[in-house]
């Protein structure tokens, strides 16, 4: 996403600031150079824990932002109904017990929810958070159809404070049990965004530090492009964290941030590529982490039928997607893009995930797409996808040209999608093969004008996370979510009358087996195929830090799991050094902001006393 910035041009204004600022901040940046570490220095005694990744987040505010990073600071500032445990099981976070039929929390067969809440929590500004401001954050994401958390209310028709302490959701249809506790809706408090409009939530309104939740850290800065500090929330009702401080690092740079982590710099790093991950060794101070996720990589294509698509026509057959299933070799995908940090993938519900039952569905060896080159010729023959004279496919007597796209952010991709572009040039078809900026790409995928909706790819190599729920993963690709989530535009009425029908399984056994007919259909009809499984990489500081708590007993990840934040709650300094780690990169874009405004102030004084400047939203 693009930064929008003011443009001074033709002004003395101008002219006097940049000589000043040129004055001040050589000097500094060469200062800078000399200091290798990327963190302020904290107050004395402050237990201050610094963190690196490379993916700024985009908007703090939690019904615009999308970027992972966001939803990591979310679960951090705010508060959920349940949470999510070290087995990506619900726990108990405001909710003081879980609903059952027993204890009279579910009723009317599964449409009636009534969730109790703890007493005495606070916001992070000291107002009592009731079970008002639970009801007032779920009807306020209906009744404005805020799109980052509509697929978490989905069936619930309105929710109702009882008391001070108890909440009642009625839903139109019968809600499954174990779907209700993945819900992760932040609560918000009604005394804020009371004032709000529903339009503001998504355009105007910033959600500007200091931001109120009431999760154990309150976020008190972004600046972007260099880092999110969060501060101990005193109120907080649950575990007492013993950090004070947190610092999430922006990286452009992934090299840069490992060089970092290996000086102490900052005590975690994510978003580690394969080259550098492979030169970390375990038993030292720093701990490399491989880990499965709820990710994927996919191929995807332009399945929209209606009027107005700017996708091959090709492509809205199924039967030529499926084909193109047997033409891509997943296990050496695996290995030369990840370098064997990845597993060949099936379906979007990943195999790593859920045990008890577990949701992700196999296909047979007679079902599953093995990379078959004349397989995959003999299928497009079929369909009717013949050959010229020179060996390329026709549609319509016309070679069968198609724009193969990847994101210059995704390097496992890259790799991929040249890999793919081989195969499939030896099935005869013509492919322009194109790496875009990832915004240019978001772009054209929902392009539109108006209501009309114009989607201008025709096949995409990407990346994707899930919902830690599989239900909610799967309903993102219904027929009511084209042009928002429903990337391929993808309409199949089997598959939405399973979404509906899973959300409503009471029987956790019932409801794997719709999850699983969903994931054979979409396997079929090949919307996409999903390519590798990569693990996400991490690395953490053991000797500085005790309490690093990895997800599925050892095997997962230990932070930026967007909702498990025990590591955060659990971590403890071993020396003092811990609670000083850091350096300067901070403070030293603190002084040279100050100096810069201080400068810039004096100059607009000079050329033109009592002139107001604009303000600049970035």
């Amino acid at each position: 996403m693009g930064v929008r910035r003011r443009l001074w041009t033709k002004s003395r204004i101008c002219l006097a600031i940049s000589a000043a600022v040129l004055v001040v901040v050589v000097p500094l940046m060469s200062v800078q150079s000399a200091w290798a570490s990327p963190s302020p220095s904290p107050s004395p005694g402050a237990v201050t824990l610094h963190l690196g990744w490379t993916e700024d987040p985009d908007n703090l505010n939690l019904f615009v932002g999308y970027q992972s990073s966001c939803y990591e600071i979310w679960a951090l500032n705010y508060s959920y109904l349940f949470g999510t445990g070290e087995q990506n099981q619900p726990i108990l976070d405001l909710a003081s017990e879980f609903p059952t039929q027993q204890n009279g929390g579910i009723a009317d067969g599964g449409r009636i929810w009534t969730i109790h809440i703890k007493s005495g929590v606070k916001w992070q500004d000291g107002v009592p958070l009731t079970a008002s401001d639970v009801s007032f954050t779920y009807n306020y994401i209906i009744k404005n159809s805020l799109v980052n958390y509509l697929n978490y209310v989905d069936g619930i028709e309105r929710a109702k404070a009882l008391n001070a302490t108890t909440v009642q959701l009625v839903c139109a249809h019968p809600m499954a049990v174990g779907y209700m506790e993945t819900q992760s809706v932040p609560i918000v408090p009604e005394h804020i965004w009371e004032h709000v409009s529903g339009q503001a939530a998504t355009t105007t309104y910033g959600s500007r530090p200091p931001i109120i939740g009431s999760g154990p850290f309150e976020t008190v800065a972004d600046v972007k492009g260099s880092y999110v500090e969060m501060v101990r929330n005193p109120y907080y009702y649950g575990k007492k964290p013993t950090i004070d401080r947190i610092y999430f690092e922006d990286y452009s740079d992934p090299n840069t941030m490992v060089s970092d982590l290996d000086s102490g710099a900052i005590d975690g790093a994510t978003g580690i590529l394969v080259a550098e991950f492979q030169r970390l060794k375990s038993g030292g101070d720093i701990e490399p982490i491989a880990y499965p996720f709820t990710n994927w990589d996919y191929l995807e294509f332009n399945c929209y039928t209606k009027a107005g698509s700017l996708g091959n026509p090709v492509l809205r057959d199924w039967r030529f997607r499926n084909a193109l299933g047997y033409a891509i070799d997943r296990q050496r995908l695996s290995e030369l893009a990840y370098s064997g940090l990845a597993a060949p993938a099936t379906t979007c519900i990943s195999p790593f995930m859920w045990k008890d039952p577990d949701y992700h569905w196999e296909p047979s060896a007679s079902q599953a797409f093995s990379f078959d080159l004349a397989k995959a010729n003999q299928l497009l023959d079929q369909a009717g996808y013949r050959r010229g004279p020179n060996g390329l496919r026709l549609y319509k007597n016309k070679p069968i040209v198609l724009r193969l796209e990847a994101t210059t952010d995704q390097v496992g991709c890259q790799t991929e999608v040249k890999l793919i572009a081989g195969w499939l040039k030896q099935l005869g078809l013509t492919i322009k093969l194109s790496v875009i900026d990832p915004g240019t790409l978001t772009s054209d995928i929902f392009n539109s004008s108006g209501s009309q909706l114009h989607p201008n790819f025709d096949l995409v190599v990407w990346t994707w996370t899930g919902y830690f729920d599989p239900g909610q993963t799967l309903d993102n690709f219904t027929t009511s979510q084209m042009g928002s989530e429903d990337e391929p535009y993808w309409s199949n009425a089997q598959f939405d009358k399973l979404a509906v029908a899973q959300a409503s399984a009471v029987d956790p056994a019932q409801r794997q087996q719709i999850i699983w007919r969903m994931q054979q259909i979409m396997y079929q009809q090949a919307p996409w195929i999903v390519l590798t499984y990569p693990r996400n990489l991490q690395a953490v500081n053991t000797a500085r830090w005790s309490g690093w708590t990895r997800e599925f007993n050892g095997t997962g990840g230990a932070w930026g799991l967007e909702g498990n934040i025990a590591s955060y709650l659990n971590l403890r300094p071993r020396t003092a050094t811990a609670s000083s780690a850091g350096g300067s990169r901070i403070a030293l874009i603190v002084i040279v902001v100050a100096v810069i405004a201080a400068v810039a102030l004096g100059a607009v004084f000079v050329v033109r006393r009592g002139r107001r400047r604009a303000e600049v939203e970035v």
